[in-house]
């Protein structure tokens, strides 16, 4: 698969650049099914580009796991590859049933100033470490990515939440869909369906030279939290990998922050 980009690659280059809204994806080397005993790469990459790493948050910032029957396994070693800017890790399967992998960006706190300054410190600390400074605003951020290795047409835990702040589930099972095929999602934000989301959806090799390129924008999920898309993935004939993004800004007023704003994406292969 194309996974050989990274920014630099693209020739593109931002200094100082704002990162708090890029797309965290995990994702892994090769759109196929693995076998017991088979190691899979799995690679976890912000960025505004499509599946391109842009930006390494720091090891202490980030954290990857796999869920089996929705148990979280024990976090796996991450080592950062600082030619493709993201993160890699290895999972051995010990059987063929579904393995969903969870990449997470752990979040921070960003205050700016009335000046236009920013520091990554809650609004307490911000206040108290710049004495003459206005805090204008402080935002929270979180982000979880889930990937889907090995979905089988008899599994049944496809679409059981794993308990994340903000998360997509899959109405439909990922082992069954097909280019043209229409996937149903739900979209849950601290375990209730949220209504009103825009929920963006694209593919593997679907313009990756552009800042923030999606193949489907613009759609809400209904009041149930629900949404659907066509995955239909023109001249590409072999399998691919989709992902879908939501994001949910809550205004909130606590000593720490004026608003948070978790992100979650879905990914799978189409075959």
């Amino acid at each position: 698969m194309r996974r050989i980009f990274c920014l630099l690659c693209i020739g593109l280059v931002f200094a100082g650049f704002a990162f708090g809204h890029e797309t965290t994806i995990i994702t892994s080397d090769s759109a196929r099914d693995y076998r017991s005993g088979d190691t899979v790469e799995l690679f976890g990459i912000s960025s505004h580009y499509n599946l391109v790493g842009e930006e390494l948050e720091g090891l202490d910032a980030v954290e990857m796991h796999v869920y089996k029957n929705g148990i979280k396994g024990e976090a796996l070693p991450l080592t950062e590859n600082k030619d493709r800017l993201w993160y890699e890790g290895k999972y051995t399967l010990t059987d063929n049933s579904l393995a969903i992998a969870v990449f997470r960006s752990i979040g921070g706190y960003t205050t700016t100033f009335s000046d236009g300054t920013r520091v990554s410190l809650n609004k307490r600390a911000a206040a108290a470490a710049n004495p003459g400074k206005t805090v204008s605003k402080t935002s929270y951020f979180t982000k979880w990515s889930k990937y889907y290795i090995n979905p089988g047409s008899a599994d049944r835990t496809f679409s059981v939440p794993l308990g994340h702040d903000l998360e997509i589930i899959p109405l439909d099972n990922p082992a069954n869909m097909r280019r043209g095929g229409t996937m149903r999602l739900r979209v849950l934000y601290q375990g209730k369906p949220l209504p009103n989301a825009e929920v963006k959806a694209s593919y593997d090799y679907y313009d990756y030279r552009t800042m923030d390129a999606w193949a489907s924008t613009g759609r809400k999920t209904d009041r149930n939290g629900e949404i659907s898309f066509r995955l239909d993935h023109p001249d590409i004939k072999k399998p691919v990998i989709w992902f879908f993004r939501v994001r949910e800004l809550q205004r909130v007023n606590t000593a720490e922050t004026d608003e948070e704003n978790p992100a979650a994406t879905l990914l799978f292969v189409v075959k």
